[in-house]
């Protein structure tokens, strides 16, 4: 799933399960872990091509990449999410089932909505495969799923506006545009493509 020969970002690589395979066909992994004593028992299992970074992810400067990988703990999955599509690095990712159907959402679905929007905004978005419990030590209590993000051109050039567009609109995703007073139409906030969102901040953007 990860080409070989990269500079890769992997964010909680935890005891270094996938770290250690990862770095066999990696150039450099630069592994971002937040637990101290996790990180210095990496540093010393680890072979010479695993840069271990000591801190939070979501607040360190990455440093520069040619992919991202993460089994992405589940408290800061929307964060890390936002902040990896800034930086539109190529991406394979675990999350929680849900966020994965979230991730890859059509228009009109419950699970459509400003996450779908963001992420897709900046990639295109593949659910490789369903992931068991079972499968992790010691077994979350939900399912999982690996998620592979393509960047594509951004939708937008200022992102920070848009995310602010955004919130604004899906606070009323059950409401129509002509009640939103945005257009004539009785189409609700959670049945618009990306397109059509994109449509609307411009066309607002411009008065």
């Amino acid at each position: 799933l990860v080409p070989s020969g990269l500079d890769v970002i992997e964010v909680g690589p935890g005891e270094g399960v996938l770290t250690i395979p990862l770095a066999r066909k990696s150039r450099l992994v630069y592994a971002i872990e937040v637990d101290a004593a996790l990180a210095e028992a990496l540093m010393q299992a680890a072979p010479t091509n695993v840069v271990v970074v000591v801190g939070d992810a979501l607040e360190l400067e990455w440093p520069r990449a040619d992919f991202f990988v993460s089994n992405i703990p589940y408290s800061i999955t929307s964060p890390l999410l936002l902040k990896l599509a800034r930086c539109r690095l190529p991406a394979v990712v675990t999350v929680q089932r849900e966020v994965a159907e979230r991730l890859a959402a059509e228009p009109g679905g419950e699970n459509y909505g400003r996450l779908t929007v963001a992420i897709q905004c900046h990639y295109q978005v593949e659910v490789l495969r369903v992931v068991p419990p079972q499968a992790f030590e010691p077994p979350p209590k939900v399912y999982s799923a690996v998620v592979r993000l393509t960047p594509r051109e951004p939708c937008v050039e200022d992102f920070e506006e848009f995310q602010r567009f955004t919130a604004w609109l899906f606070s009323a995703r059950r409401k129509t545009l002509r009640r939103l007073k945005l257009a004539n139409s009785e189409k609700r906030v959670y049945q618009l493509s990306l397109e059509e969102i994109v449509e609307l901040y411009r066309s607002r953007k411009a008065f």
